[in-house]
């Protein structure tokens, strides 16, 4: 497994190579950068990777432009923002722009291992304390989220329990991906839950759906 890895503080880097190369039994060899150009020069070097790992404010980023067009230029790279920012519109930002993750910088090591696999298995990785920030009518407990949820998200989950991916639910409700995206999105905070698997558990756990 190939890996990128973009920060421009080297402690930063040092300190998640050896969690970076535990992600898979078979090998990972990973590749570091201090900012985007060192990015772009070592895709085209290197060619196909299995993960990108970009810190949001580095050389060559300039916010959120940087994300745009790595995912213009390499759509089929999971992209995951490492961030030292806690910002819940940033994070759902950089999500819409198409990054398969948003990982706070303060998680511990074993917490990160778990959201890159997640991500490198086609899911995203959304860390529960942004979507739970300004929402102070969470639950977590009880079926009350779940009685937040609109008759079309109703939909999307009922779609999302058969375990169809997202763009089989766009086709099935006649809506885009990026309104299925932004449905889950909804759900996953009404939920309590951070992705798609923590979702159908929840299911199980509801009388009323």
């Amino acid at each position: 497994m190939k890996i990128i890895l973009a920060d421009d503080h080297v402690m930063v880097r040092e300190g998640l190579r050896p969690f970076l190369e535990r992600l898979d039994d078979g090998g990972v060899t990973v590749y570091e950068a201090g900012g985007l150009p060192e990015v772009r020069a070592l895709l085209e070097k290197i060619g196909r990777v299995e993960l990108l790992v970009l810190d949001l404010r580095m050389p060559g980023m300039d916010g959120l432009e940087g994300l745009r067009q790595i995912r213009h230029d390499y759509p089929d790279i999971p992209t995951v923002i490492l961030s030292s920012m806690v910002d819940r519109d940033q994070m759902l930002e950089t999500i819409n722009l198409g990054a398969a993750g948003y990982i706070p910088k303060h998680l511990s090591g074993a917490a990160m291992i778990s959201a890159l696999k997640l991500v490198l298995s086609g899911e995203r990785f959304l860390p529960s304390m942004l979507l739970t920030s300004e929402q102070p009518d969470q639950p977590s407990s009880g079926n009350s989220g779940a009685s937040k949820l609109t008759p079309r998200e109703r939909e999307v989950l009922a779609l999302l329990r058969e375990g169809l991916p997202n763009k089989v639910i766009a086709n099935r409700l006649n809506l885009s991906e990026v309104t299925v995206k932004s449905h889950l999105f909804s759900i996953f905070r009404k939920l309590g839950v951070q992705n798609r698997v923590q979702a159908a558990r929840r299911l199980v756990e509801l009388a009323d759906l």
